[in-house]
């Protein structure tokens, strides 16, 4: 790209600046210095501002970032409000990164309308590439805030573009700070993220670049005719000036401190300073950045987790725990994340109010790092005596896998007198992999025929019957398809499955067994032919849908609920509609307590009795931003100018484009079955909606405490536990550590694991069951007591060597009757180089010596297979099975071939 053709600028051939071209790294820039050889930026030149700040008077954050946003406000930008720095409205990227991202990919492609135009902002920023570099270089951060000045020009509105953009950057720092402008470089350069490029300008003063004003022209386009950085790209329509100014360094250059944390951090530095054991001011610096990266992440409702933003808010927890414990410190993580909280109260209140949830969530993850700790080190421990040497990979998986972090590698390794390779910014490299939403390749199906279809369903979602006219007829994917002019069928989108009915032609009703949308085309798959030209009347199945909508509505008044019990960090994380029920995903901290079950089910149902009217609009994509805010995204991000908003007045607002009911007391009552912890920061609840239904569920849970407490033989009149049935359900479940719906095969194997006469009963049903339960568990000791007896008389009987190994195949289920197999293997493993296959009535269990180098795992998958069904386990114990039991005896001689092949292997 030739970039002169950008930024020879009459701005400065008319003020005397210079074009010239660094000797050191042959970079263009412009500056009014005539004799400067040097692009003024490092490693070209160092700092020259260190003990001799350029502004006219030092400033604070807060002075520095009035006085910008001030300036643009005199120059006609409107000043708006900074966005959480968890980016909720981006599919791409999970945390803020620029005060660009705000604006990206909709506003910057064109589809949306800006906030105001220009504006300016302030934006809190976290990047996590250079953690390496934080506490050591000096100005490095893991959270900045960026203050820019944006310009969004179009064909239809030009606001400003080059020239008036470095015209404001001189003026500001020049006559508003007093920077001496011979001190200031324009250094030439391209700048690109986000799917977006241009040409720009880097701002230098002192060695330090204090902004960098981008010129946004271009999009990334695969038949692009420019290539940055192995990306194409081609001009866009609009034009954005996108600026970023440093607001720490801006202050740095101010006061002209040693390093960027004594002019940010002055009293966090002085305190851990104090509080440690050792000063290793590089682990002081950057525990006092990283602890107020925390606080903003977790005050703009981050639940750490192993997944997405989630995992970058641990990484930055553990890796501040870890720099406590190396200096020495007996504070808890809180206490620093507090200091920065206080100290942040007035310009962001937010953090200040979410100050008691903040400490919750850092105490529960100290006590997870601390017994990370204490488990780690034995594994560890294992997989060096194994593997012998780690790679990259393998330190990545331990502590993706088990959050065991390279540190503690080495020090285990270093005991052993085994080498382990480290890289260097390891912790920039996992952050880098977690930091960006994986491209999923969708399905592409082409339709033959690319029309809108107009949706009925968003018209009126009580229309049952509807005429339309078929505009297209014929096979895709094999089955037989519809395209309508228009129709009431919803399809499936949004965890709401579609719609199914008939189609009426020629005095003959077509079922519609599936719809779903393709481009903005609806398609029908149907069971039979429907010619195209004819008419035909729609006939939806109305008791599904209205189903559907009451559990689409009380989805949403769930989430209300949840978000008031719980918190606001409360985040949907995936919802499923179903006819009998539903079920919403969200993120929060801690399993749900039975308390906060019922208050969430107390508060859906008084939304339920006040009768709020259901609001579904249209509206263009800023207009609803500007209204609600990015809480609109809780269900994900739609595309378009255009987006469709449910709205339940003072409960609920999100972007949602399934079918609703028009008033909340249509949902009768909310009926939550059980709540679920189904990964690390994610919880799940299930849910009935409809009077009708809950009755139901109602009805079969009491038949099936029935039929448990038959099993049982327990004698109790369940009348006097009528209104708790469901929480006794749930009870029993978590006496055996099993999902509500495994209870009954549970107790069955329960069952036969107790002798007969050791059934009790009692009056009291969960005393009764927990009696039981300790039985089942005393019984299963004794099966898994393994008399030595029993071991020696299967080496002598079933064991058999081959090469250097032994191996055991014990296919006499009459001798283990009484044991636990499991058990038997495991103890017979304890040998050296054995290996163990033992039948029982459920299929085959395998166990290996720890100095056997083989996987278990994939000989248990495959011969589960013959069984029937499937294996798994751990690498040196494993089992499979499956209901073709009859294939035991091939499935053992499989075994056995497969492994002896590993072992000559």
């Amino acid at each position: 790209m030739d970039l002169s053709r950008y930024l020879n600028l009459n701005f400065f051939r008319e003020n005397g600046f210079e074009r010239k071209k660094c000797k050191s790294c042959g970079s263009y820039f412009w500056t009014l210095d005539s004799k400067k050889e040097l692009c003024g930026d490092q490693p070209c030149v160092d700092f020259s501002f260190i003990g001799n700040p350029v502004t006219k008077r030092g400033y604070s954050l807060r002075e520095m970032r009035e006085e910008f946003l001030s300036f643009f406000e005199d120059k006609g930008h409107t000043r708006i409000r900074p966005y959480p720095v968890v980016a909720r409205w981006r599919k791409d990227i999970y945390l803020t990164i620029a005060s660009i991202a705000d604006f990206q990919p909709h506003v910057t492609s064109g589809q949306s309308k800006p906030p105001a135009n220009p504006l300016v902002i302030s934006q809190p920023s976290i990047r996590l590439n250079d953690l390496e570099e934080v506490g050591v270089s000096g100005k490095h951060l893991t959270i900045f805030e960026m203050m820019g000045h944006h310009a969004f020009n179009s064909k239809d509105e030009y606001i400003y573009w080059t020239e008036e953009t470095v015209s404001y950057c001189h003026e500001f720092l020049t006559e508003r700070l007093g920077i001496d402008e011979k001190t200031i470089t324009y250094k030439e350069s391209i700048w690109e993220g986000g799917g977006n490029a241009g040409p720009c300008l880097e701002v230098l003063v002192g060695g330090l670049e204090i902004a960098t004003l981008v010129f946004m022209n271009m999009a990334e386009d695969k038949n692009g005719e420019v290539e940055i950085e192995g990306s194409r790209y081609s001009e866009m329509d609009m034009k954005i000036v996108d600026t970023g100014y440093g607001l720490e360094r801006l202050t740095w250059v101010s006061r002209g401190t040693d390093t960027i944390y004594d002019v940010l951090y002055p009293e966090i530095v002085e305190y851990i300073k104090n509080q440690s054991s050792t000063d290793e001011r590089h682990l002081i610096y950057a525990l006092a950045d990283h602890t107020k990266c925390i606080a903003f992440m977790l005050g703009d409702g981050i639940v750490p987790s192993n997944v997405r933003a989630g995992y970058l808010a641990r990484l930055m927890i553990r890796r501040s725990l870890r720099f406590m414990r190396s200096l020495g410190m007996k504070d808890s993580l809180y206490t620093l994340v507090e200091m920065h909280i206080k100290d942040l109260k007035k310009d962001f209140p937010q953090l200040y109010r979410a100050r008691k949830r903040i400490e919750e969530i850092l105490e529960i993850e100290e006590e997870k790092y601390n017994e990370t700790i204490s488990r780690g080190s034995k594994l560890v421990d294992r997989l060096i005596r194994e593997k012998k040497r780690l790679d990259v990979n393998s330190l990545i998986q331990l502590y993706d896998a088990h959050g065991i972090h390279p540190d503690m590698v080495r020090k285990i390794a270093d005991e052993k007198g085994v080498n382990v390779e480290i890289p260097k910014n390891f912790d920039s490299i996992i952050a880098e992999l977690h930091s960006k939403e994986e491209e999923k390749e969708e399905e592409i199906i082409e339709i033959p025929i690319a029309k809108e279809t107009r949706p009925l369903y968003y018209e009126d979602a009580y229309l049952r019957r509807f005429k339309a006219n078929v505009i297209w007829s014929g096979k895709i994917n094999g089955r037989n398809a519809v395209i309508l002019d228009k129709t009431a069928f919803y399809p499936e989108g949004g965890g709401q499955p579609s719609d199914i009915g008939k189609l009426a032609v020629d005095g003959k009703e077509v079922e519609v067994e599936y719809v779903e949308k393709i481009d903005g085309t609806i398609v029908h798959y149907t069971k039979e032919v429907v010619e195209e030209g004819k008419e035909v009347e729609g006939i939806i199945d109305w008791e599904r849908r209205y189903s559907l909508m009451k559990h689409h509505t009380a989805t949403h008044v769930i989430n209300s609920a949840c978000r008031k019990i719980l918190g606001d960090h409360v985040w949907q994380a995936g919802s499923q509609l179903d006819v009998n029920e539903a079920r919403f995903d969200f993120s929060h901290y801690k399993p749900l307590s039975e308390r906060d079950i019922k208050e969430i089910e107390r508060v859906a149902n008084e939304i339920v009795k006040e009768g709020i009217d259901v609001v579904k609009e249209f509206l263009e994509r800023s207009e609803a931003e500007r209204r609600y805010g990015v809480i609109l995204y809780q269900g994900g991000v739609p595309e378009g100018r255009i987006i469709r908003v449910v709205r339940i007045p003072g409960v609920d607002v999100e972007a949602c484009g399934g079918t609703h009911l028009n008033n909340t007391s249509e949902i009768g009552k909310i009926k939550v079955v059980r709540g679920e912890r189904i990964q690390d920061g994610v919880n799940r609840l299930i849910f009935v909606a409809g009077k009708e239904k809950v009755e139901e569920l109602e009805r079969r849970e009491k038949e099936r405490l029935n039929n448990i407490l038959e099993k049982l033989r327990i004698k109790f009149d369940i009348r006097s536990v009528e209104k708790d049935v469901s929480k006794v359900l749930q009870e029993i479940a978590k006496m055996f550590s099993v999902p509500s719906d495994k209870i009954e095969d549970t107790i069955d194997k329960f069952l036969r694991d107790i002798p007969r006469e050791k059934r009790i009963e009692a009056k009291n049903i969960i005393d009764a069951c927990d009696r039981l339960f300790k039985e089942w568990k005393r019984s299963r000791k004794e099966r898994k007591r393994i008399p030595r007896e029993l071991i020696d008389k299967i080496l002598s009987d079933f064991s058999e060597d081959y090469k250097d190994y032994r191996l055991i195949f014990v296919d006499n289920t009459e001798i283990l009757k009484n044991y636990d197999s499991l058990a038997v293997a495991e103890e017979l493993a304890k040998n050296d180089k054995t290996i163990v296959c033992i039948r029982d009535d459920k299929g085959l269990v395998f166990s290996a010596s720890q100095d056997v180098d083989i996987d278990l795992r994939g000989i248990a998958r495959e011969i589960g297979s013959i069984l029937g069904g499937g294996g798994g386990g751990k690498e040196k114990l494993a089992r499979c099975g499956g209901n073709k039991l009859e294939n035991i005896e091939k499935a053992m001689k499989e075994a056995k071939m497969l492994i002896e092949s590993q072992l000559s292997g």
